[in-house]
């Protein structure tokens, strides 16, 4: 039973019980697929039902009890029988222990697939009390400490653990897929997965990247927009420990010579959490990237892109045109999808037919048609885009413009009443308009069909914590082509570093814009081929921020740093 399941399956039980009406039951869907927030927690805030009753019934449906946690006594052999990462992981707390078995606090719904893999890694038979969730995660941090020392005391018992297997773990190239299998469900390699995941999401890691080399297996987080090494694991765990991976994500373990892609949908901390996978080959085994889709993380929701306010009103109106083409554009992993999706978001309403063509679907959004890319089975852009003109769509977007074919049915749907979303990998957004040229798409055809071209980055905002201002001097005036005379008496801020923010001085990223409007006067330049340089001095003209003019704003707001701002604009 997925996160989902187990949501419907909790609302059924409450519309049953006439508990709760048709309306509110929708209206808690409607608001959870939105804001990413689970359905217990809404029914809670909502104040649709009290948290005692709502136990009741998860209570009378699993055929178990309520406790009172804070006023039971658990002995510390009853504690010891859950490792910290096991219970922080599943929301969990051990309450009493038999021979064989464990009875756990939890206070939700439990999936059975849940309750089968904690059978496997406490190795007994496990039953389940509720409790409320407020003592329940206040009993994980008082009975197993805070998260830091969760994966060295889990590391530790792991290093036990493997020399207790013996040297089964102990794979060369040619190793057997069985024993290979039989390895990747052992207890030690899920419980040090099933960690470090947990220990990802709980740090805000975008991607989660396990790398074997000729004599370290790497484990990294990359966090806002930086990488960080973890406590490497033996190097001897790198086959278990990536086959576990690949099936988790229904990947062929036995296949270790192509790339491949898949995802794992998991509940993590009562947070539902897409992982998306991908491996790769190298000299000495397979590297795998997981991507990590939080929808409680991430908002997509265009009032909080951090938008300056000239460009929200723009943007918000541009993407109400009955038709025409808007281009988000920059590097990798600087949030063009999110600004594309919360334009989607914003649009999704029952008289519009939405369509995308991604390369993956990164987030599922009800009430939107999304198809996935598959290059190797010919579902190209350019393939799908077609097909989409057949489907009555009155909004569409493309995941990239990749080359002419796409190019031109993008603006043939552009040109026959629809609206084209889709992205570019360019420096600037001026550069979006001569790349669609270089593409060979006639210039007169850009000019009538190009409605805006949005260039972003993301920065690192300083950590709130930490900040402390200083007064800048020349040289950094100098790198950033200001003078005394623009900062006045503001000061600069930069972050020492904190246990808050691990001793980076950030804490989250914030996006920096420069929006370029297809003007007439943009219009004329574009029909006249002229280069990406005249096309933004116009745009500058007629009152464009560029992207480092917008950073600058951003330091002088005191969110971000000089150093960000220079590395990225």
């Amino acid at each position: 039973m997925a996160e989902g399941d187990s949501a419907a399956m909790l609302l059924q039980l409450l519309a049953d019980r006439n508990l709760l009406s048709q309306s509110a039951l929708q209206e808690v869907v409607d608001e959870s697929v939105e804001t990413g927030r689970s359905v217990r927690q809404l029914l809670v805030s909502k104040e649709l039902i009290n948290e005692d009753d709502l136990l009741e019934v998860i209570g009378d449906y699993l055929g178990t009890g309520v406790i009172n946690l804070p006023a039971t006594d658990i002995p510390p052999s009853v504690l010891q029988s859950v490792p910290a990462g096991i219970a922080r992981m599943y929301n969990v707390v051990p309450v009493e222990m038999g021979p064989s078995s464990v009875k756990l606090a939890t206070f939700d719904l439990v999936d059975p697939a849940v309750m089968d893999e904690l059978m496997f890694v406490l190795t007994r038979d496990v039953s389940f009390v509720l409790a409320r969730e407020e003592d329940t995660k206040a009993c994980i941090n008082q009975f197993y400490g805070d998260d830091s020392s969760s994966v060295n005391e889990m590391l530790a018992s792991l290093e036990s653990e493997i020399e207790e297997v013996g040297t089964e773990l102990d794979f060369g190239d040619d190793a057997d897929d069985q024993l290979l299998q039989d390895a990747a469900g052992s207890t030690p390699v899920i419980r040090f997965v099933n960690l470090v995941l947990f220990q990802a999401v709980q740090d805000r890691a975008s991607d989660i990247h396990f790398e074997p080399f000729e004599t370290d297996f790497k484990i990294r987080y990359r966090v806002d927009g930086a990488l960080y090494e973890m406590a490497p694991p033996p190097k001897r765990l790198a086959l278990p420990v990536i086959s576990r991976l690949k099936v988790m994500s229904g990947l062929d373990i036995a296949e270790r010579r192509l790339p491949q892609d898949g995802r794992i949908d998991l509940t993590i901390g009562g947070r539902p959490v897409d992982l998306r996978v991908s491996t790769l080959p190298t000299q000495f085994g397979e590297s795998v990237v997981l991507r990590v889709l939080d929808r409680s993380v991430v908002s997509l929701d265009m009032e909080n892109l951090g938008m300056p306010e000239d460009v929200y009103e723009e943007f918000s109106r541009d993407i109400q045109k009955p038709n025409g083409i808007v281009v988000v554009t920059g590097p990798t992993g600087c949030g063009k999808t999110t600004t594309l999706y919360s334009a989607l978001r914003r649009l999704n309403i029952i008289e519009k037919k939405l369509l995308t063509a991604e390369e993956p679907v990164e987030y599922d959004i009800e009430g939107i048609v999304q198809v996935p890319i598959s290059e190797a089975v010919g579902v190209t852009f350019s393939r799908i885009l077609r097909a989409f003109l057949r489907q009555d769509p009155d909004v569409m977007m493309v995941g990239e413009i990749r080359d002419l074919n796409t190019a031109q049915i993008a603006i043939q749907a552009s040109l026959t009443g629809h609206l084209v979303f889709s992205t570019l990998h360019t420096n600037d957004a001026a550069g979006a308009v001569t790349r669609l040229i270089d593409m060979n798409v006639e210039p007169y055809l850009v000019s009538s069909t190009l409605e805006a071209v949005v260039g972003q980055r993301l920065v690192r905002t300083i950590c709130e914590q930490c900040k402390t201002p200083y007064k800048p001097d020349s040289v950094i005036l100098d790198s950033l082509g200001m003078t005394q005379a623009d900062v006045g008496e503001r000061d600069f801020f930069f972050g020492e570093g904190c246990g808050n923010c691990n001793e980076t001085g950030y804490w989250g990223r914030k996006g920096i814009y420069e929006y370029l409007s297809v003007s007439e006067p943009v219009k004329e330049l574009i029909n006249e081929r002229k280069p990406t340089l005249l096309i933004r001095d116009k745009a500058i003209e007629l009152g464009m921020r560029t992207l480092r003019q917008d950073g600058i704003r951003s330091i002088l707001d005191g969110y971000a740093t000089v150093d960000e701002i220079v590395k990225y604009t």
